[in-house]
């Protein structure tokens, strides 16, 4: 996939709202590439993703870095001395103290002063070059998915490196280019006051290498899981006031199925995690069975699973 197919892609299958934004750290004399513009005005790095992911591709010197923590931090420039003390984080009221301050700025990625001489972002679909991650604005449930597609192969669990301090230079550039390990971020103090990030998003950066693994596996989630649970096939009677009754205690379960509906599938079989159902011939042809209601746990799985329609579940108190 070229990064145009990359971003379709991801946007068809998450329905996401921004753009993914590529993002390269240039080395010194690295050449910088074509259809890249240098703002008119210095922005964070929190920012310029917000740019970016509204359309524009940009090219950012140190000169057009308005913040000097990030750029530092993304081995653009030294760090000054009041920065690396942490003794901002106590005149902003973020830390309590400097030993707090202090041990924040040792646990956060870095890269070495010079190590990097611009970044270049744009969105997705129209990065001319190869970029170093590929950063995500959003919502939690698209997170889980992006999980669940890195998940796919190996299923492993994730552990994030993250904080709610120096975000996006930090968490989702340093930290993913470095341990090559997919990371969030929920934002920090200049990323939620200077962009447009709504409170019920999230940022989630990818290694770019690994973005060909994430959407084959995203794919095969498409099939079925991602469009199921999006339809919440799982949901029980909708129940207005739990307590209307006033009773409480033991239930029953009937497991209705239709006949002439079942078509012998099996799927609610297969399913069902407490074996409340089994296929058994009648006249001839295989048809779903209920033959151990009293264990059922109203899960709705065989509901949600059934492609007819064909069962139903009705609880009532004993």
């Amino acid at each position: 996939m070229n990064n145009k197919e990359f971003a379709d892609s991801f946007t068809t299958m998450l329905t996401l709202r921004w753009s993914p934004v590529a993002v390269k750290l240039l080395k010194p004399g690295e050449a910088v590439p074509a259809d890249v513009v240098e703002p008119s005005t210095p922005l964070r790095h929190c920012q310029s993703i917000t740019v970016a992911r509204r359309g524009n591709s940009l090219y950012m010197p140190p000169s057009k870095h308005a913040c000097p923590d990030g750029a530092a931090i993304m081995g653009l420039v030294p760090m000054s001395p009041k920065l690396r003390s942490g003794e901002l984080y106590l005149l902003f009221k973020k830390l309590p103290n400097i030993e707090c301050a202090q041990k924040m700025i040792a646990s956060r990625s870095e890269f070495s002063a010079g190590t990097y001489g611009a970044t270049i972002l744009a969105p997705l679909e129209e990065a001319a070059f190869e970029p170093d991650v590929v950063i995500f604005t959003i919502y939690p449930e698209q997170v889980m998915w992006l999980c669940c597609a890195s998940s796919y192969g190996s299923g492993e669990r994730h552990v994030f490196h993250t904080s709610g301090y120096n975000s996006t230079c930090a968490d989702l550039t340093v930290q993913v280019m470095k341990s090559q390990k997919m990371n969030i971020s929920f934002g920090c103090y200049g990323a939620r006051a200077i962009s447009d990030i709504s409170d019920f998003e999230a940022y989630l950066s990818v290694p770019y290498n690994q973005l060909h693994s994430l959407a084959e596996s995203l794919e095969k989630l498409s099939v079925k899981s991602i469009p199921e649970a999006r339809r919440k096939i799982y949901m029980p009677p909708v129940i207005d006031n739990a307590a209307s009754s006033g009773q409480t205690g033991a239930y029953s379960v009937t497991v209705r199925i239709n006949d002439d509906r079942c078509s012998g599938c099996g799927l609610c079989e297969a399913f069902c995690p407490e074996a409340v159902i089994e296929m058994r011939a009648i006249d001839g042809t295989a048809k779903a069975c209920a033959i151990a209601a009293e264990k059922c746990c109203a899960c709705y799985t065989c509901v949600g699973q059934c492609p007819q329609k064909a069962i139903q579940l009705e609880l009532r108190q004993q």
